[in-house]
């Protein structure tokens, strides 16, 4: 059994893409992005116990993520917690835990498998600007602690090679492709068309234009 945690903000979420997509279109977002994180879960088929972590004290907001939760073949729960990402983590920091990050939208079982099979006390798939899109802990020791935000990818492979811990790099495509520009959302739209991320971004209007240089546009969607 692997205890599996996401971090999760509903309020105001992507806020880089609101020039291209409203408030609402990107909370829509958001949960179809965490929707592929827990169907590749699903699809693993690796025992886990997940916890998605909500960033804002909000009843309704956990019940829509609720919501979008029913039906999954495994153990899970929705807890909140205002406090910054890095306390967040270290709470819940502890033998056979993997954090991963709610933005992963061209995540599959295929991929999650092979990462859960890593052997080593520190497991770490890196994002694309140099974030941990993936972190799975098998052995604590002192020293090794969460620290996201600016660059945690080296920090957390530093932090664990000081520790004295194994630590073994996840190297993924499908792992590192995190959503935050409109470039990532071509990605989605190119590698996983189908997946619940792809089919949202068809519903507000958006296409691949397949040039040299292929590229996202947007039709106008009567609303």
């Amino acid at each position: 059994m692997i205890k599996v945690v996401v971090p999760f903000r509903l309020k105001n979420p992507k806020v880089r893409l609101s020039l291209f997509m409203s408030e609402k279109e990107r909370r829509e977002l958001a949960l179809s992005m965490l929707l592929d994180v827990v169907k590749a879960l699903e699809e693993s088929g690796v025992e886990v116990e997940l916890t998605v972590v909500l960033s804002e004290v909000d009843e309704d907001e956990v019940e829509e993520v609720k919501e979008r939760l029913e039906g999954m073949n495994f153990s899970w729960k929705v807890e909140t917690d205002p406090r910054d990402l890095n306390e967040v983590v270290n709470d819940r920091l502890e033998e056979k835990v993997a954090v991963i990050v709610s933005d992963l939208p061209l995540l599959n079982g295929t991929v999650l498998t092979k990462f859960f099979g890593v052997k080593a006390d520190v497991v770490l798939a890196p994002g694309r600007r140099g974030g941990t899109n993936m972190m799975l802990v098998r052995r604590l020791s002192r020293g090794f602690r969460a620290s996201y935000h600016y660059g945690s990818f080296a920090k957390h492979l530093s932090l664990a090679k000081v520790a004295g811990l194994k630590v073994e790099v996840f190297d993924s495509f499908f792992a590192g492709c995190d959503v935050d520009t409109p470039d990532d959302l071509l990605d989605v739209m190119l590698y996983a068309p189908n997946s619940e991320t792809g089919r949202c971004l068809r519903r507000m209007g958006f296409r691949v234009a397949l040039e040299k240089n292929p590229r996202l546009y947007r039709l106008r969607v009567r609303r």
